[in-house]
């Protein structure tokens, strides 16, 4: 098989596992399909616990140019050339020098600091977090208590044992929290769904650019 033929089965494969009526329309569903796709996980496709608004949201603040904010360097290198070829920029500042001499200082990780400062410094469209639940934790924080820019959207899929699903947990079943999410209530996660679901997003604005994804950019 070349390599779109296989790209292709494993979307059909996908598809025969997943149910269409635990989602509310088309775009959720297939946000959903790539984030199995890039785990082999089709239990955490179904797990996941998406706000109404979400894709509009995130839609909206792409279209708009806004920065995405990552937690690690993985994430950046993941979507940068997605990003890059529609003028969104990607920040990620966990390994700034600010950012790593105030977490030693203070005694908290170089994640929640990296959120603490970014978000006292600029407007920002869609946070991504896929690895860090002390990043989550910090910017639930700041949200709720309006401590600097607030996102326009927000993947949360941290990932571990430690503070991951709790964090999740607390931004889920928090009552009118004022950003739209998308996250899922279990230990799993990590930084490839995060990356994906995004991309997804990136491909739907990249689309109406008239940019085509290619084989490997989910153009199944």
């Amino acid at each position: 098989m070349n390599p779109y033929e296989i790209e292709k089965r494993s979307y059909e494969i996908i598809r025969g596992y997943l149910p269409r009526d635990i989602f509310r329309d088309e775009d959720e569903y297939e946000l959903a399909v790539r984030i199995a796709h890039s785990t082999a996980d089709i239990e955490l496709a179904k797990s996941l616990v998406i706000h109404e608004k979400f894709i509009q949201s995130s839609l909206s603040a792409i279209e708009k140019g806004l920065p995405i904010f990552v937690d690690v360097e993985m994430a950046r290198c993941g979507l940068i050339n997605y990003a890059s070829s529609i003028g969104v920029e990607i920040i990620c500042a966990i390994s700034r020098q600010d950012v790593v001499e105030e977490a030693k200082k203070e005694g908290i990780t170089r994640s929640a600091m990296a959120v603490r400062k970014v978000l006292s410094e600029s407007e920002v469209g869609l946070v991504v977090c896929g690895n860090s639940p002390t990043f989550l934790l910090e910017l639930i924080d700041i949200v709720e208590n309006r401590r600097g820019f607030i996102p326009k959207s927000i993947i949360a899929l941290p990932v571990g044992f430690v503070l991951a699903e709790d964090a999740k947990r607390k931004l889920a079943e928090k009552e009118n929290f004022p950003v739209p999410f998308l996250t899922n209530l279990s230990p799993r996660g990590g930084t490839p769904p995060a990356v994906s679901a995004t991309i997804f997003l990136l491909n739907k604005v990249r689309s109406k650019k008239g940019i085509s994804p290619s084989y490997g950019q989910h153009s199944v």
